[in-house]
């Protein structure tokens, strides 16, 4: 009878080990999940950065062949006020050269996809480092767009004021043949007079982008690594 009574004692401590080990189960489960979603978003907080990355590094390309053609524009500019003012100092090549230099500027393109996807996307919170948001918002959103600006008042004021003033002083088509008295025409002097400032006011937004650009690219390399 006594054991009988034994065969129908709970075993409590049999119990206890059952719920531990289910208990255990599905906290390593969850552990498990939390863990590879972990590794998922990380794996897509890498490729929307190496993306984001080619968008910088070629906005640096763009930003610096801007850069180096507005420097030469600028040298172009100084060299006819320069001439206009004193009358010496630029031979006829030269004048040709400065005048036409200002042909040569290229639109700024923007290039923004990756950072335009992943914000349509709604995954932009995925790259964690808040700076790295902050200064790519700034980069994107504000730095850029001032260079497009600043870009696109200039070549307003040469389409509207220095280009058809330029064709009056060449003689047919060619622009290899100066009509030199027409370069000392009021008119003409004080637009090239003003040229300088807006060339460099276009350097300056593009100094700025490109330094910002290559701070971006630091960090985004750092996160990368």
């Amino acid at each position: 009878m006594a054991r009988f009574k034994n065969r129908d004692r709970f075993n409590w401590r049999h119990a206890i080990l059952e719920v531990l080990l289910i208990t255990l189960s599905i906290y390593f489960a969850f552990a498990l999940n939390r863990w590879s979603e972990n590794e998922n978003e990380k794996k897509l907080e890498s490729f929307y950065l190496q993306n984001i990355q080619k968008d910088v590094e070629r906005s640096i390309k763009n930003l610096e062949f801007h850069l180096r053609s507005d420097t030469s524009q600028l040298k172009g500019a100084e060299r006819l006020d320069h001439f206009l003012e004193q009358g010496i100092g630029v031979n006829r090549d030269s004048l040709i050269k400065y005048l036409n230099s200002f042909n040569t500027n290229p639109e700024f393109k923007v290039d923004n996809y990756s950072y335009q996807s992943i914000l349509q996307s709604g995954d932009y919170r995925m790259i964690k480092n808040e700076q790295l948001r902050n200064l790519l918002d700034r980069f994107f959103l504000d730095l850029i767009p001032s260079v497009v600006s600043s870009e696109g008042y200039y070549l307003d004021r040469l389409n509207e004021h220095y280009f058809p003033i330029k064709e009056t002083v060449f003689l047919g088509k060619s622009q290899t043949f100066l009509k030199i008295e027409r370069l000392f025409d009021p008119v003409f002097i004080d637009t090239v007079w003003v040229l300088p400032a807006y060339i460099r006011q276009e350097m300056r937004q593009l100094s700025r982008a490109l330094e910002a650009a290559n701070e971006l690219l630091s960090i985004i390399k750092k996160e990368l690594a």
